[in-house]
């Protein structure tokens, strides 16, 4: 059963930041993520920017609706139940709501200054990786590019300077491209960036638009990733932090 009421001025946003070497496929993978059922062409989906090339998409965030409880006196036994009221139901409604999700890549011929970058890295919910599988030096670079989002991100929605919290960290996806170009599908080995994050890690050919096909694996990490990414903006609001 889905929120038939929520207006669109009432969808908040989650952004979510792209980040790995230029060349890799991120302006790709961005057009496959910002695709979905509700937000089918690039035209109803891309956002014009100066300094970012964005794409929204709307993702709507499950939610269970719990039946009241009913008070131990008043609750018949199961027998009894199940003749008296064959059509009550146990388990939670399911329900969704509406999140519009902002895909955001540095255009590579920019470069933000450091007060600017700073301002922009707090506002964000979520992170993608992305490396060239044909390049793994290009895995090893996304160290670089993600300490200072996460420095700044921890500083202002946790209010710690620690770069790295244990499970709380903002919510990240890895994402190895070229998988069209490998003669074998790679292993997922301990060391690897996505291990040491605890993060989920998805192979695959960015020009291949089934990527994320429905109920697919893909898909599935997708959405569990974007679902974590809203609860972290509803968890560590950028409104009850502060500069430290």
């Amino acid at each position: 059963m889905k929120q038939k009421q929520q207006h669109i001025k009432d969808v908040s946003t989650v952004r979510i930041l792209m980040l790995g070497d230029g060349g890799v496929g991120k302006t790709s993978l961005t057009n496959l993520l910002a695709n979905s059922a509700i937000t089918p062409t690039p035209a109803s989906r891309t956002v014009g920017d100066g300094s970012w090339n964005v794409q929204v998409r709307l993702h709507e965030y499950p939610i269970s609706v719990g039946l009241p409880p009913t008070p131990s006196w008043t609750s018949p036994s199961s027998s009894e139940r199940s003749e008296k009221y064959p059509y009550a139901r146990s388990t939670p409604v399911t329900s969704e709501i509406l999140y519009f999700v902002e895909f955001y890549d540095l255009n590579s011929n920019l470069h933000m200054r450091r007060k600017e970058r700073s301002n922009f890295y707090k506002k964000i919910d979520g992170i993608v990786l992305v490396y060239n599988m044909q390049d793994l030096s290009s895995q090893d670079n996304l160290h670089d590019w993600l300490y200072d989002p996460l420095r700044q991100i921890c500083k202002y929605r946790h209010r710690r300077q620690r770069p790295i919290l244990k499970r709380q960290h903002v919510p990240i996806l890895v994402v190895g491209t070229r998988l069209d170009k490998l003669v074998r599908r790679p292993l997922r080995r301990s060391g690897t960036i996505a291990h040491q994050l605890g993060s989920d890690e998805i192979f695959l050919n960015c020009q291949d638009p089934n990527s994320f096909a429905d109920k697919s694996r893909n898909q599935g990490k997708l959405r569990g990733f974007l679902n974590r990414v809203v609860e972290f903006k509803e968890h560590f609001p950028l409104s009850n932090s502060r500069c430290l």
